[in-house]
C-alpha cells in the first residue's frame, strides 16, 4: 500500500455506476460515509490543511516513510503468501535498511539502493487465491473496503507496531498522526471528488475497479461488472486460474491502463480513509482512471 501518489495521476476520474452489486449494504454504507464526512469536515480536514501548510516539509516526508516503512513490513507478508518471494525480499531488504540507516523509516534510504517499493497487502493475497471480495463496506473513521479486504487492518490492528504501544492515549495520538498524514495528502481531490454527483457512488466504484485490477497485476481477465447485474467477482472468477504471479515492483508502467495507482486516497473527501489511521493503519484507493470505466 503507497502513501504518496503523484496528485496528477489522481485527478483521473472514473464514473459511478447508479447501483453497485457489490454494495448489499448501501444504505447503511450511506450513512456511515455522511457520518465520516461530518466528522472530517469537523476535525480531519482542518487539521490537516494546518500540517499541509505549516509543518516542515522534511517532517511531512519523514512521517509519510516512517508510515511507509511498515506498510514495507506488510508488503513482505502479503508477497510471501501469494508465493512472490522476490517482492517479500525486496520488502525485506527495505524495512532492514530504512529501518537501520533510515532511522526507523524517517527517511528512505532503500528506493536510492535500488530496492523499489512493491505494492502488496493480505486483501490482495487473498484475492489471488481466488477469494471474491465479499460486500463492498464503508467504516466508521477507516472508509472504503470490503469483507476481504478488512483482513488487512484488522491484522495491522492486533499484530501491527502499534499494537506494542502501552496505552490507549498511546495507540490514539499514533493512530491521528498517520490519520493527518493520509488526509493531507489528498486534500486536493476534495474539489475533485465533491464535484461528482454523487460521491459515495464515485468513491465506491473507484475503489472496487482498483482492487480488482491490482489482484490481477494490471490485466484483468475482464472489466470488473459493477451494476446490477447479479454477479460479483467471486462468480466471475469461478473458471479462472489464479492471477499470475507477476512481480509488482518490476510490473511495467504500461500495465497502468485501466486504473492509476492511488492506493494512498484514504478518505479522499470524507474522513473516510483520513481519518483510517485513528483505528488502524489502513490505506485504500479512491480514485481510478476513465479508461477503466469505458471498458465496461
Amino acid at each position: 500500500m503507497r502513501r504518496i501518489v503523484p496528485i496528477a495521476a489522481l485527478l483521473l476520474t472514473a464514473c459511478a455506476s447508479p447501483k453497485n452489486n457489490y454494495d448489499p449494504l448501501e444504505p447503511v454504507n450511506r450513512g456511515i460515509f455522511v457520518v465520516n464526512n461530518v466528522v472530517d469536515r469537523a476535525v480531519v480536514k482542518p487539521v490537516a490543511t494546518v500540517y499541509a501548510d505549516y509543518a516542515p516539509g522534511p517532517v511531512k516526508q519523514g512521517t509519510s516513510n516512517f508510515f511507509g516503512n511498515i506498510d514495507d513490513l506488510f508488503s513482505a507478508i502479503g508477497s510471501v503468501l501469494e508465493g512472490r518471494f522476490k517482492d517479500a525480499g525486496t520488502s525485506v531488504g527495505r524495512v532492514a535498511v530504512n529501518t537501520t540507516i533510515g532511522l526507523f523509516g524517517i527517511f528512505d534510504w532503500a528506493s536510492d539502493m535500488n530496492l523499489p517499493k512493491p505494492d502488496q497487502d493480505l486483501g490482495l493475497a487473498l484475492g489471488h487465491w481466488g477469494i471474491g471480495s465479499g460486500p463492498y463496506l464503508m467504516l466508521p473513521f477507516l472508509g472504503p473496503t470490503t469483507l476481504r479486504d478488512s483482513v488487512d487492518p484488522g491484522v495491522r490492528w492486533f499484530y501491527g507496531p502499534g499494537s506494542y504501544l502501552n496505552t490507549t492515549g498511546e495507540k490514539i495520538a499514533w493512530g491521528a498522526v498517520e490519520g493527518i498524514n493520509l488526509r493531507a495528502q489528498v486534500l486536493p481531490l476534495d474539489a475533485m471528488i465533491e464535484s461528482q454527483p454523487d460521491p459515495y457512488a464515485y468513491i465506491r466504484d473507484a475503489y472496487l475497479q482498483r482492487r480488482w485490477y491490482k489482484v490481477y497485476d494490471g490485466q484483468p481477465p475482464h472489466p470488473l461488472q459493477l451494476g446490477d447485474t447479479g454477479e460479483d467477482d467471486g462468480d466471475d472468477d469461478a473458471d479462472l486460474p489464479p492471477a499470475k504471479p507477476a512481480s509488482h515492483a518490476s510490473e511495467p508502467a504500461a500495465a497502468a491502463k485501466p486504473v492509476i495507482d492511488a492506493s494512498t486516497v484514504a478518505s479522499a473527501v470524507p474522513a473516510a480513509e483520513a481519518a483510517s489511521a485513528a483505528a488502524d493503519t489502513t490505506t485504500v484507493a479512491a480514485a481510478a482512471s476513465a479508461p477503466a470505466k469505458a471498458e465496461q
